[in-house]
């Protein structure tokens, strides 16, 4: 049973069109890294206007980091990091009480098959299917599960004994995301028979049993290892998932069945950012450089409608030079914004990608940008976090708060949540949930390492 209340059906009419109604979710759920409709939106008031590191307006503080964003579904939020090190150290699924920050139970894997370093584990967040509340996963060496909330693993699946699936020493790895009766994952597979031929492959499981459905591949030869954030959209009645790929182009493919419609050949290195649909005309972005010129980056906007190859004249527009490489874009009505890979944080038009404003926020960015209560929620690497009131004529920043210390700070490189009044967010060193305190609640301070573990701990392997 869950604890919290819910939200007004009402609340989601914004992303009720994104996705589908058996799986609505409450205006107080996150359950997919870019929120309910993967746009990085929420549809939440009465956000804090500020909040700092040392007490104001922080309803709890916890000392678990990582690169991975955080999901939230009723009163649990998952997070991906690792826990121990040298030969002990292990990624781990995480689950905290939500309203407490409470650790409520962990569950470690081994990572094999894979040279990635430690600071590097745990790229891709977790996603939690709303209409069974089990959670999903898939490691930075392609191992894949399914838990429930309380932490008992369902299936798992080893995607690089299986099919091939490799990261190299970067370590990057997709985030999954559920699609009614699908898990639909992504990476670099080199395996054999059908699969022996290199390429990024996007393959569907069944979420209840980890069963193939369906493997796509409809790249061209990898250039690149990347961590391609997916995007789901109706498109003239067709459910589309939409992907940037190894090879350089963004794909769009058939939910259902994996068939590709159409592909763009854009960049000479992978793409890594989300795709944005605006009446039916999807953006995507990257800072690689340009296959048609030797500019690095560009913003374009082609129709979501398009089939087989799509050709530069049959782009809306597009802006050279423009290196969003990184951070996803989000929405905002008529408007777009984005962060660079400069951590200089712009918004266009999205008719026409006229350049509307710039604003300066730091050096170094990775983390997407969040869109809640007419503000921007946005860390940089820098260890800087912000939240800005956006308009069409420029940028307010509303508060600005350091993690960490000038000497040491604490970079961000993953997205916020928003669940139920608050904004929950991850450092490389601290797990941070910001907003008003729950009635008796004061901020806990565990007295454990992070890598000590919790409450409880699953752990094992599952044959497939």
């Amino acid at each position: 049973m869950l604890t919290r209340p819910t939200r007004p059906f009402l609340a989601l009419l914004s992303v009720s069109l994104l996705i589908p109604a058996a799986v609505l979710v409450r205006g107080a759920d996150w359950p997919d890294w870019r929120g309910p409709g993967r746009t990085g939106a929420s549809s939440e008031t009465n956000l804090v206007n500020s909040w700092s590191p040392a007490g104001e307006n922080l309803a709890w503080r916890v000392p678990y980091g990582g690169r991975s964003g955080p999901v939230v579904f009723g009163d649990h939020l998952y997070l991906q990091n690792t826990s121990g090190a040298g030969e002990m150290e292990q990624e781990r699924l995480m689950c905290f009480n939500a309203d407490t920050g409470k650790l409520v139970w962990e569950h470690r894997y081994n990572m094999f098959t894979s040279d990635v370093p430690a600071h590097r584990i745990a790229w891709s967040s977790p996603v939690v299917d709303p209409a069974s509340g089990n959670v999903f996963a898939i490691s930075g060496n392609g191992l894949t599960m399914s838990l429930n909330k309380e932490g008992k693993l369902l299936w798992e699946r080893s995607l690089a004994e299986e099919y091939g699936m490799w990261t190299t020493h970067g370590g990057r790895m997709s985030t999954p995301i559920i699609e009614a009766d699908k898990m639909i994952v992504s990476g670099l597979v080199f395996g054999w028979g059908q699969t022996a031929a290199p390429a990024h492959r996007f393959i569907a499981l069944d979420k209840t049993t980890g069963q193939t459905i369906w493997v796509s591949a409809p790249e061209g030869r990898p250039t690149d290892t990347i961590y391609a954030n997916p995007y789901v959209a109706d498109v003239d009645g067709v459910r589309m998932f939409f992907s940037g790929g190894s090879d350089g182009a963004m794909h769009a493919l058939k939910v259902a069945t994996g068939e590709p419609v159409w592909h763009w050949d854009v960049s000479k290195r992978g793409l890594n950012t989300g795709v944005v649909v605006h009446n039916n005309i999807a953006i995507l972005t990257h800072s690689e450089e340009n296959l048609d010129s030797s500019e690095m980056g560009m913003m374009v906007a082609v129709d979501a409608a398009s089939k087989g190859e799509i050709k530069k004249e049959q782009t809306k527009w597009s802006i050279y030079g423009w290196q969003g490489g990184f951070s996803s874009p989000v929405l905002d009505g008529e408007r777009l914004y984005q962060v660079d890979n400069g951590a200089n944080i712009a918004a266009f038009d999205v008719n026409n990608g006229k350049q509307l404003w710039l604003q300066n926020l730091g050096t170094i960015q990775k983390a997407s940008p969040v869109f809640a209560d007419g503000k921007l929620y946005v860390g940089t690497e820098n260890g800087k976090f912000f939240i800005l009131e956006p308009s069409a004529t420029g940028v307010k920043i509303v508060d600005e708060d350091e993690l960490g210390t000038p000497q040491a700070p604490e970079p961000i490189i993953a997205s916020v949540a928003v669940s139920d009044g608050r904004v929950y967010l991850v450092s490389d060193s601290n797990l941070y949930a910001i907003g008003k305190k729950r009635r008796h609640q004061s901020v806990p301070v565990p007295a454990l390492a992070p890598s000590t573990g919790g409450a409880a701990s699953f752990s094992g392997f599952t044959s497939f």
